[in-house]
């Protein structure tokens, strides 16, 4: 089994975090958000992982260093690792059609910006699976037509009347990869009109349309971390999954109060403080005289007199002051009075 992760977007939505480090890369608790979509993916599917192929945009932001992080994230999972560059942002098929000579035999497609709870067993008794989520708004998705078998006939984006409230979250199931290949590549032969671009579902559609089978896989949690707001949910929503899981067991003093759920990294020092709930310190913070509610504080901060809410504090930085969705990137030094 391969698992493709595309991932060249430069996540202009969650600046200034995403200045110097890819979304992908960026820490929930005590792992990146990429390593959480594939903890989730390996922990459910039998099959061993043989691959994890990464497709990276320019060689400028997704660097060598970027390159390293993820080989040693494929190794733990005992998996070999690809990289491939999108240099043009001409769509999902194109991002997929990157990586052309690796699109053969089982193979599962998640973008990198999707984290999930559920069900992701995977039906090898079927040609294709796409994992879906119940939406109220289904009129703001990309959502699938089912027939009465339960298979998916048709994906219609953002539909105008209801055809089903089951939204695809991106993560897919082939069995036969080179298949998808086929029909991209005749994709991506057509000229495109300006401002259009090479979808994956093309290729999905053509597939279904020629008799492969595809189902609906619905999952429990779909989570978005594209913007500073969505993050702080997000880390939410896994705190709440795993209360039992995030409290380190180092030992404060009395002046310190620790109101759980509440994960905190290596070598943090906190003194005459009060953290929590959902809050996450990452490594060699320094926290005194400090309240911290439902904040993100990212490793090597120093926060002094301080009370915080709803807020990231991006990695090397030091704050002093009060507020709630103060939204600071890395290595910033601010102090609001």
């Amino acid at each position: 089994m391969k698992i493709f992760i595309p991932m060249a977007g430069k996540g202009t939505r969650l600046r200034p975090f995403t200045l110097t480090c890819p979304k992908p890369l960026i820490n929930i608790l005590d792992k990146p958000i990429v390593e959480h979509l594939i903890d989730q993916i390996t922990s459910k599917v039998e099959s061993n992982i043989d691959e994890i192929v990464y497709i990276l945009g320019d060689e400028l932001y997704f660097n060598s260093e970027v390159v390293n992080s993820l080989k040693i994230i494929s190794e733990k999972y005992n998996a070999k690792t690809k990289i491939y560059r999108q240099l043009e942002q001409l769509g999902t098929g194109h991002a997929i059609m990157c990586a052309e000579e690796s699109l053969s035999g089982p193979s599962i497609i998640a973008y990198a910006d999707t984290m999930i709870q559920g069900n992701i067993e995977i039906d090898t008794n079927v040609d294709g699976i796409m994992w879906v989520k119940k939406v109220d708004n289904p009129s703001s998705y990309g959502v699938v037509n089912l027939d009465n078998e339960n298979k998916i006939i048709e994906l219609i984006e953002k539909p105008s009347e209801f055809i089903s409230d089951l939204a695809v979250v991106g993560i897919y199931y082939f069995k036969e990869a080179a298949n998808l290949r086929g029909y991209l590549k005749n994709h991506l032969s057509e000229k495109l009109s300006p401002g259009k671009e090479y979808h994956l579902n093309y290729g999905i559609e053509k597939m279904i349309k020629n008799g492969d089978s595809f189902i609906p896989k619905e999952i429990d949690v779909w989570m978005d971390c594209g913007t500073p707001e969505l993050l702080l949910n997000s880390t939410k929503i896994i705190m709440d999954a795993y209360p039992n899981n995030i409290n380190n067991n180092e030992t404060y003093d009395k002046e310190v109060i620790i109101n759980p759920p509440v994960f905190i990294g290596k070598n943090v020092k906190i003194q005459n403080s009060t953290i929590g709930p959902y809050v996450s310190i990452g490594d060699n913070c320094l926290i005194e005289n400090t309240k911290i509610n439902n904040s993100i504080i990212f490793k090597g901060v120093k926060v002094n007199n301080s009370s915080i809410d709803n807020s990231i504090i991006g990695s090397y930085s030091i704050y002093e002051g009060s507020g709630s969705e103060i939204f600071l990137g890395d290595n910033t030094k601010s102090k609001k009075l």
